[in-house]
């Protein structure tokens, strides 16, 4: 029985990763984070039955940096804990020094297989779609720390025994990004504001990302030091993506909402060729736009009826 730990565990990917290896594997898993209080609402908020929750043991962080916390009988690990990019960048310093930690301790450890969860956002403004050939360039504070993380990353693991070690980079998960969610709270009041709309995106569903991990971990040995993980070469302009939240209101009878644009030379760009990460894996994301759009309208009604009810 294999034991893997996985640090940032309570975050809403570290979340759906300990579903999926609990209900499709045997392994045990070890979840670093603050408290303990965290991992039992994770555990709640998945819906993890008694059984499997058993098979998580609570490791805080600071325990798990300690000189003396023996990590051998630790199989794979998956380093998930980072602060939003959002946070003040002394939180997100901290993630740096943090990651380092787990990286120093993981080398020494004996430890098979090692992901580190990095962004897309490395490649900075990267117009083409990006390949792992592709200059890595971050521009803001929180992809500059992303891409430290990956040289630190590698620089441990490099020095190692450790067998199999990558850096995942990450499509957005839209569960996560303000813009789609923000776009249908609109659509259900009716108008649907657009700022630009030649900026260009892509994204990927949790469930999806959660899977893709999984596949990495169970992949042939023989591992790159990284790889791109999302919907392979499919990428949307802002309009479009309205378009798409606007069809999506209506199918599910909310009513189709008025788009409205403030057309401006606004330029971002978004999206990746994964296809080394599913030569090498077999996966393939299974939740396309429309059905990220819908869940994320079930989860703002939903949430909207637990307000009511309170």
């Amino acid at each position: 029985m294999k034991n893997i730990l996985i640090t940032g565990v309570d975050g809403m990917i570290g979340g759906t990763l300990v579903r999926h290896i609990l209900s499709r594997t045997d392994w045990n898993v070890t979840g670093a984070t603050f408290s303990e209080d965290l991992v039992e609402k994770m555990l709640k908020r998945e819906r993890i039955s008694a059984e499997n929750a058993a098979r998580v043991r609570f490791l805080s962080n600071d325990v798990l940096t300690e000189q003396g916390t023996d990590l051998s009988g630790i199989d794979a690990a998956v380093h998930l804990a980072f602060s939003r990019r959002n946070c003040p960048a002394k939180d997100i310093a901290a993630s740096i020094d943090f990651a380092s930690a787990v990286f120093r301790k993981l080398a020494a450890s004996g430890t098979e297989r090692v992901i580190n969860l990095s962004s897309q956002g490395v490649y900075g403004k990267a117009e083409e779609f990006r390949t792992e050939a592709t200059p890595a360039a971050p521009e803001t504070p929180y992809t500059m720390a992303k891409y430290a993380a990956e040289v630190i990353f590698r620089t441990h693991f490099d020095a190692s025994a450790v067998k199999d070690y990558t850096n995942l980079r990450l499509d957005p998960v839209v569960q996560s990004q303000n813009l789609v969610i923000a776009l249908c709270k609109q659509a259900k009041q009716g108008t649907i504001q657009l700022r630009g709309g030649e900026q260009r995106f892509s994204f990927i569903d949790v469930e999806d990302a959660a899977a893709a991990i999984a596949a990495m971990l169970e992949s042939p040995s023989g591992w790159e030091k990284a790889y791109n993980v999302g919907w392979n070469r499919r990428r949307y302009t802002l309009t479009e993506v309205a378009e798409h939240v606007a069809d999506t209101a209506a199918r599910l009878g909310f009513g189709r909402p008025e788009i409205t644009l403030d057309r401006q030379d606004i330029v971002l760009w978004a999206g990746m060729d994964s296809s080394r990460f599913t030569a090498l894996t077999g996966w393939i994301p299974q939740t396309d736009l429309d059905g990220m759009i819908e869940k994320i309208f079930r989860n703002i009604s939903e949430q909207e009826n637990e307000n009511a009810e309170r």
